[in-house]
This record gives C-alpha cells, structure tokens and sequence, in this order.
C-alpha cells in the first residue's frame, strides 16, 4: 500500500513543549544529584590516609600514592561553593571520628602537592569557604 510509506507525521506544539518540559527536568535531577555530597564518599576516598593519618609515616613522611589521589578527588569535587562547603564540612567529621591530629590533617594536601580550597582541619569554618 504506497500510502504507508508516504506517512508523515508533524510535531505539534504541545508534543515540543511536552518533551522540552522533559528534557529540563532530566538535566536538572541530574545536576541536583552531581551536587550531593555524601561524607561516605569522602572518608572512603581518604581511607587509604589513615597509615598516614595515624602516624605509620609520619607528618614528615609522604603519604600513599592511593591517599593522595584521594585527597586530589576531593579537590575535584570541591568544584563549587557548596560543594566546598559539603567536603569540608565531611572532612572535618572524619578528622574528628579518627581522632587525628590536627597538625597531621594539615600537613596532608602539601604532602601530597596538592591545593585544595579549604584546611584539612577540625577547627575551619566551612560555611564561609568561596
């Protein structure tokens, strides 16, 4: 039947709409859950400091090349204000939980030449961090 083949079909406006609508939707979900930081994530990326964390090489020692990717990651997903703000504030927690001193926590990201936009430290204030 050759009218099968000639069959077209025209988008109507509110079909557009409807799928536009959908799109955004989906990309805002999306972004909202790249921004949820969860502290799990965070103490399982620093999870290999802890030989360094609790002294096995020391503040003057260099910590594991697996610590110092995760402390890079953590410079990654600190990728805005309130993820600053997020990693900081799940930082600290740990720093707390582990009982780790507060001269070693600092001494992490410069022994691992890294930078990060806030002080591994229990005493930060992490709201204020830009």
């Amino acid at each position: 039947n050759p009218n099968i083949l000639n069959f077209t079909m025209k988008p109507t406006y509110p079909f557009v709409t409807l799928f536009l609508l959908l799109f955004i939707l989906i990309l805002q979900t999306y972004n909202s859950q790249a921004d949820n930081i969860k502290c799990d994530n965070i103490e399982r990326a620093l999870r290999p400091c802890m030989v360094f964390f609790k002294g096995g090489s020391g503040v003057t020692g260099i910590p594991p090349y697996a610590c110092c990717a995760g402390a890079l990651t953590l410079s990654q997903i600190a990728n805005n204000t309130a993820n600053r703000s997020a990693v900081c504030r799940c930082v600290q927690s740990a720093i707390k939980d582990l009982r780790i001193s507060d001269a070693t926590a600092k001494a992490l990201p410069h022994r691992c030449g890294i930078t990060l936009p806030f002080t591994f430290s229990p005493y930060v204030k992490c709201p204020g961090i830009k």
